[in-house]
């Protein structure tokens, strides 16, 4: 990239000026089709330059032929454990700040930014410390010695730059829950072009292979942690980070952790859950089925961008209105979600349908991929029925999170994840087919079980923002 081309993004940066402060936060406090569309479009452009960056970087692996692509498949849970302490941080901070700049207490808000530092690096420490020593055992117990080397390999990078990659969801976190959507979009485009780069490079130019790709991860992230700093020592943000005056407040901290815990619980065992999960699928369908089964979702998780956008959008939305006493933003809000997220699923379920055996073609890249092209054309096929079942599942579980019942959103996945080990137990005895099938109807009997307690729960939320608006107006009353 030449000076020029850097030049281009200067006018980016020095739009994030005082005036568009003030505008992100009240697109945040505005009403609901307002917020949600301020927040979920630039979330939504975040996430398919995230998706389409993960997507190719599958491409450029699969070049390395499939024993390079199933360890990387193999570690995932690994790289998954680490990230999702920092997307657990990252929802806790983003609707406690949210629910703070409601209510209008800005000093509360900010001791959250800097007190979030403190909390990831702890975190990233015990987290990188545990998976040192527990990263090999996992990958035996998945595939044996065979892949061992190669999934180390791509491992070790994540474990020693694991703060990196806890911040990477932290950023977005803070910067969403002052309605700052277009900062946290630009981060996560620059992580993810940055990532597109030096794939390549690291991996074929550098001749790293595996290596390359998790270096280039790595890399992207300390590039936007960097940025993301200068934001906030700066005075770019509405908030402000004051890491020498922080001082300790229970309060504030555990409106984060009410939130977070439940959260890294339930993505810390998840990954843990999906390593037994794998060892069943590898073990049914070996290292070609393995790869067919992993590599067939990544356009399920394509499909599901704008329903995560908006599913998170609705997260600091709802804490927002809950700080500002409105239940109507409540129900609105999540009325066109709902009505949103549907509507776009649909379609693409049936998009999908109907093209697997063209799409699958972008894996396509050596020859020991070639057997693999029917065989994950139809897992993708069967795949393409929980679009709209994972739609209620996430739209449910933000209902959850915003309303704090994060331990009920964590109980149900996991409850959900224990299912699909159950089923592909069973389903492993009949065929790879079979394991297909048992992830549809375990997705299809979790979004009645997720979208029953969403709606409870949802309602109890609005019945006492009401109460707790009746109790101000009183004590108005009493004052004057």
């Amino acid at each position: 990239m030449t000076s020029s081309d850097c030049l281009l993004f200067l006018p980016l940066f020095n739009n994030l000026n005082m005036d568009n402060r003030t505008k992100d936060v009240e697109n945040l406090l505005s009403n609901p089709k307002r917020a949600l569309l301020a927040m979920s479009l630039p979330l939504l452009c975040a996430l398919i330059v995230e998706n389409l960056q993960t997507f190719i970087d599958g491409i450029w692996c699969s070049g390395l032929e499939a024993e390079a692509m199933s360890a990387i498949s193999i570690s995932h849970p690994i790289y998954g454990m680490i990230a999702c302490v920092g997307t657990g941080i990252g929802v806790g901070v983003s609707a406690a700040v949210a629910k703070y700049i409601g209510a209008e207490d800005k000093d509360s808000a900010e001791n959250i930014v800097a007190g979030s530092i403190y909390v990831v690096i702890l975190f990233s420490i015990v987290a990188a410390t545990i998976m040192w020593f527990a990263a090999e055992p996992i990958i035996v117990f998945c595939s044996g010695d065979e892949n061992l080397d190669l999934s180390m390999e791509y491992t070790r990078p994540f474990l020693v730059c694991s703060f990196f990659l806890m911040m990477n969801a932290v950023w977005a976190g803070l910067l969403r829950s002052e309605g700052a959507a277009r900062k946290s979009m630009l981060l996560s485009v620059i992580a993810s072009l940055l990532n597109m780069v030096l794939d390549p490079i690291l991996i074929y130019g550098f001749n790293l292979g595996v290596l390359g790709a998790s270096l280039a991860t790595c890399f992207s992230f300390i590039a936007i942690t960097a940025i993301a700093f200068w934001w906030y020592l700066s005075g770019k943000t509405y908030l402000a980070m004051n890491l020498r005056g922080y001082h300790f407040r229970k309060d504030p901290l555990k409106e984060v952790m009410i939130i977070a815990i439940p959260c890294i619980f339930e993505m810390l065992v998840q990954p843990l859950i999906s390593v037994p999960q794998n060892a069943i699928v590898y073990s049914c369908g070996g290292e070609e089925g393995f790869v067919a089964y992993t590599y067939a979702f990544r356009f399920i998780s394509i499909a599901l961008i704008p329903t995560i956008a908006i599913g998170k959008s609705l997260i600091p939305v709802i804490s927002a209105a809950i700080g500002q006493d409105d239940s109507k933003k409540i129900i609105e809000s999540c009325k066109l979600t709902y009505k949103y997220t549907l509507s776009m699923e649909f379609v693409f379920m049936i998009a999908l349908f109907l093209s697997a055996d063209i799409l699958v073609n972008a894996f396509m890249n050596s020859e020991s991929m070639l057997p693999i092209h029917d065989e994950m054309a139809l897992a993708l096929r069967i795949y393409t029925l929980t679009c709209v079942f994972h739609t209620f599942r996430i739209v449910g579980t933000s209902i959850l999170q915003a309303s704090r019942h994060a331990v009920v959103a964590s109980v149900l996945t996991l409850t959900r994840e224990f299912m699909f080990l159950g089923m592909f137990a069973v389903a492993a005895t009949i065929s790879l087919h079979a394991i297909y099938w048992a992830c549809d109807l375990t997705n299809f009997i979790m979004m009645f079980v997720i979208t029953g307690f969403a709606s409870h729960y949802l309602k109890k939320l609005v019945r006492d923002v009401d109460a707790h608006k009746g109790m101000h107006k009183d004590e108005k009353s009493a004052n004057s």
